[in-house]
């Protein structure tokens, strides 16, 4: 039989975590804020310059050869850190942070329809892993810090902690204690990058000056809006990963960015439609005053698979925020629900079924929009996630390495 730890055991455990979670919160923080900054700079720069949209090419390839020159395990991105959260064996590559934050900002430069979730989840998971060196941490408290460094990530560049934290566990189907930590992280973190960084988030509060009233009609409504951001998460996740299972005799990565861009460019430049490029926030902030037309969402949707399936770096969560968005926006004209309720709900709805974070997004959306929201949030990401089924963005199938 074990002795319990001493006094003096358990108050060293203490401090040695208490720092740990210190420097995770300022690091990924500053970091967030950063990438945010820079990411803000890239996009107004691209839409001064609408032709740094022929450079796209040349911005994939950068990518690539990145990753191929550098990047090693790396290269593994998103699946590579839920295999190691789920099942932590072998510290996270120091090479992970600088190459996801560098090459997001170059394929937001090019325009391509990426977003910055994957982004916040590498440059959080990896930048807290690094503090694990010289530790002797159990293989559940490594697993801890890989959860507090994705909740900080998320919080840095969404401002939304407390989906943050909840996010960090529900991405992966854990559930436990440690969303205490990664709350503590998600608030730290954004803290950091808000006040010490000065980074701006998209303030979409000014939307809803009133308090949400629930009615039959309104519960029905957000019910029927869950079910089409379902079929829609599935249509999306069928899609973008038609390029995996379809193009294996055409595996030259450097092949299928210059074909996504090609294809990309002949879509764009000649329609001139150019807000529906890089993450499309101000297009998202028009789906709250105005009816989006339906085709909004799946032109969105297509470029978004075109950019995220052929190999550009970023991410896919803004995106699907943006389909969402414009898809609740759209059906608000057929549905008992008020349009910014609508396309509120629809913001977070189709990544709640693509992703099966249902609590996650709905949390987000009491937090991002407004908190009497909570409650029909709640039914349409739950009904999305049920029925868009188990398979998701981060299922266990497609992140093994």
């Amino acid at each position: 039989m074990t002795e319990p730890p001493s006094p003096l055991a358990r108050l060293l455990w203490g401090v040695r975590w208490l720092g740990l979670l210190i420097l995770v919160m300022v690091a990924v923080g500053l970091a967030g804020g950063l990438f945010l900054k820079s990411l803000t700079a890239v996009t107004d720069l691209f839409h001064r310059h609408h032709s740094l949209i022929f450079t796209l090419p040349v911005m994939g390839f950068a990518s690539v050869w990145l990753y191929q020159r550098c990047g090693g395990r790396s290269q593994l991105g998103i699946r590579l850190l839920v295999a190691e959260i789920k099942s932590p064996q072998e510290r996270l590559p120091a090479t992970m942070a600088p190459l996801i934050f560098s090459t997001t900002l170059l394929s937001h430069l090019g325009g391509a329809s990426v977003g910055r979730e994957g982004t916040a989840l590498q440059l959080g998971g990896s930048l807290a892993d690094q503090f694990s060196r010289g530790l002797a941490l159990s293989p559940r408290e490594r697993q801890t810090l890989l959860l507090c460094g994705v909740s900080a990530g998320f919080a840095a560049v969404f401002g939304t902690p407390l989906a943050a934290a909840i996010f960090a566990l529900e991405f992966v189907k854990l559930r436990s204690w440690q969303i205490l930590p990664c709350l503590i992280c998600a608030w730290g973190a954004d803290y950091v990058g808000q006040h010490w960084v000065r980074a701006q988030h998209w303030d979409y509060h000014v939307h809803f000056p009133f308090s949400v009233n629930y009615t039959w009609g309104g519960i029905f409504g957000a019910a029927i809006l869950g079910v089409a951001a379902a079929f829609v998460a599935r249509l999306y996740l069928h899609l973008v990963r038609w390029p995996m299972r379809n193009l294996s005799d055409y595996p030259n990565p450097y092949f299928r960015v210059l074909i996504a861009s090609l294809i990309f460019g002949i879509l764009v430049i000649p329609l001139g439609i150019y807000e529906f490029t890089g993450l499309g926030l101000p297009l998202i902030d028009q789906a709250f005053c105005l009816s989006m037309p339906l085709g909004v969402w799946s032109l969105k949707l297509f470029l978004t698979v075109l950019c995220v399936g052929l190999g550009f770096r970023g991410g896919e969560v803004t995106p699907l925020f943006f389909i969402g968005a414009t898809l609740g926006s759209a059906l608000s004209l057929w549905l008992p629900l008020p349009l910014v309720v609508g396309t509120g709900l629809g913001f977070v709805a189709v990544f709640a079924g693509a992703g099966r974070v249902p609590i996650a997004c709905a949390v987000m959306a009491a937090e991002a929009f407004e908190p009497s929201l909570l409650g029909y949030a709640l039914i349409t990401c739950i009904v999305s996630a049920w029925i868009a089924g188990p398979d998701g963005l981060y299922d266990e199938s497609e992140v093994k390495p």
